[in-house]
């Protein structure tokens, strides 16, 4: 039997959402930092739908990696699961784990604390310092930004029926203090069409504004702590812009975080 559309849409949102951020692990956390900063090598993490086989590769260059969908023609590690469910079940935070073949085994325990650091984002995950607070908003808010954008452009119905007829909107999150937090993002909608990116976008002002009075505050409304209109009250967040949009939007992302944690 094949994998569910639902699961494959999950594995998709993990190769083109999930994957991505783990760039912003090879550049905030220290360890990572360190560990990865003279790698230079191909990891290929996939899994079988059926005799097909759904996977993407990770090429490491020295501290940075590229996300490339499909397989690579030698990775130095390769990941693979016998099911699609039971991939999306590893990186939910499950147990299930893939067969496993490499070069050096070094680089195969490298690779297994990337993954393992992105389960910071998991609802079970408490960082204790203030730094780690703030990578896990980070990771979230970037995460949940370029999901959506991926959501829209895999066709998903509700998605597409949102942004088919606005027009240019920027849809911008920042947490404060910007100046020692450096976390914002936005996504951009505009036609149908949506891109997400990191920063403030300068060239509009945004349609709707989530802004996010501390990462506490944010940890708070991105870990379901507290629903979005408490957050509202207890002054974890405000929104400045379309009520209207923002709630439509903020419903959009919580189905995205229950499909992929």
């Amino acid at each position: 039997m094949g994998a569910t559309k639902e699961d494959l849409l999950a594995a998709t949102l993990f190769f083109k959402a999930v994957f991505p951020v783990m760039q912003v692990l090879l550049d905030d956390d220290p360890k990572l930092h360190k560990s990865f900063q003279d790698v230079h090598a191909t990891v290929q993490i996939g899994a079988f739908d059926n005799e097909r086989l759904m996977a993407c590769h990770l090429i490491f260059d020295h501290g940075k990696v590229e996300i490339v969908q499909g397989e690579a023609e030698d990775p130095d590690v390769r990941l693979t699961f016998k099911t699609i469910d039971k991939m999306n079940t590893m990186f939910r935070g499950g147990m299930a784990l893939p067969g496993m073949k490499f070069k050096s085994l070094g680089l195969l325990v490298k690779v297994f604390s990337l993954l393992l650091g992105l389960k910071l984002m998991m609802p079970g995950s408490k960082p204790k310092t203030e730094e780690q607070k703030t990578l896990k908003v980070k990771l979230s808010l970037y995460m949940i930004t370029r999901a959506l954008s991926v959501y829209n452009k895999e066709g998903v119905p509700d998605m597409v029926n949102w942004t088919t007829h606005q027009p240019d909107r920027i849809y911008q999150f920042i947490v404060e203090p910007y100046a020692k937090t450096n976390v914002a993002c936005y996504l951009r909608v505009k036609g149908g069409k949506t891109k997400s990116g990191h920063g403030i976008y300068e060239r509009r002002t945004p349609f709707v504004l989530f802004h996010f009075f501390s990462v506490d505050g944010a940890l708070k409304v991105l870990g379901k702590e507290v629903a979005f209109v408490e957050g509202v009250e207890k002054h974890c967040v405000e929104t400045i812009g379309s009520p209207e949009y923002a709630c439509q939007l903020n419903d959009l992302m919580a189905v995205l975080q229950a499909m992929l944690t």
